[in-house]
Parts: structure tokens; C-alpha cells; sequence
């Protein structure tokens, strides 16, 4: 694996996208998502704007942020074919292919958030079944039981 396996450039689901540029197995590590491990969430967006850190337990973030970490611009989907890893819980986790990844195809996996923070990040993944939300997918029965309760009545 190298950098050189993985590229950043605009995506159909949201702003900048990581994309393959060979072919991945599945189980195969892609890219480390690696940063600076903190006893907070960052306090400010980065330069773009973006968020890019990750609970990695509670009152341990791992700020993303840096430009050496091209993991940080995969985006979120229903039907991910990747997941994070863990490999060394204080400095990074792996993007690692759940399925085989054709070379440029978006390296995409699932956020994990929680039902409240699901209500503020819209997905636009653009699955045919998607939650309409960013949010883990054992949650989301429980936001669409949300949805469906929570629309006005006639």
C-alpha cells in the first residue's frame, strides 16, 4: 500500500472523494486513517471548512485533519465497501475493503453516528434503500421509526 494506490478528487456524493487507483481485494488494507490523538473534538473546522475527526473512545479524538491523511476525504455510505480498522488505537485505523474495489471506484464506508447526530448530516450517497441521513447502520430502523413519527399529522 502507498499513497499512490488512493486519490482525492471531486465525488458525486459530497465535495472531495477517495478513490482507488488499482484494484483492491477484499480484507486488503487501503489507506490509514492517521492523525493526532487529542482528549477533545476538534473546536474548529479545518481550512476547507470540514471536520475530520473520529471518536476513537470517550474523550479521545483523532483529528484527521492533516493533509498527510488522504483517508480523510472518503465519504460516508449506505452500502460502504470499506470499513475503519483499528490497528493501533493511538495514532490510526485502516480504510480496509469489505468486498472487491475496482480501480477508480470511491472508497467509501460507514460514518457510525448516532441518531442525534444523524439528524443534521444529510446522505446523498444515492442508494436506492439510503437512510436519507448519515447515521451506523444498526440505528437506522430507529430513524426511519423517527421519521415516520415525527411528520406532521393531518
Amino acid at each position: 500500500m502507498s499513497f499512490q494506490d488512493v486519490e482525492s478528487r471531486p465525488s458525486p456524493i459530497a465535495g472531495l472523494g477517495l478513490f482507488a487507483r488499482r484494484d483492491f481485494a477484499p480484507g486488503e488494507r487501503i489507506s490509514p486513517y492517521s492523525g493526532t490523538v487529542t482528549g477533545q473534538p476538534p473546536s474548529e473546522a479545518s481550512s476547507d471548512g470540514k471536520v475530520y475527526a473520529l471518536e476513537i473512545s470517550p474523550g479521545r479524538w483523532l483529528d484527521g485533519s492533516s493533509a498527510d491523511n488522504p483517508s480523510r476525504h472518503a465519504n460516508h455510505a449506505c452500502h460502504p465497501n470499506a470499513e475503519l480498522i483499528w490497528h493501533d488505537p493511538e495514532s490510526a485505523a485502516w480504510l480496509t475493503a469489505l468486498q472487491p474495489i475496482a480501480a477508480g471506484e470511491e472508497i467509501t464506508f460507514d460514518y457510525g453516528f448516532s441518531l442525534a447526530e444523524s439528524l443534521f448530516h444529510p446522505c446523498a450517497c444515492g442508494a436506492v434503500d439510503c437512510a436519507g441521513r448519515i447515521i451506523a447502520t444498526p440505528l437506522r430502523p430507529a430513524l426511519r421509526r423517527h421519521l415516520r413519527f415525527s411528520r406532521p399529522r393531518d
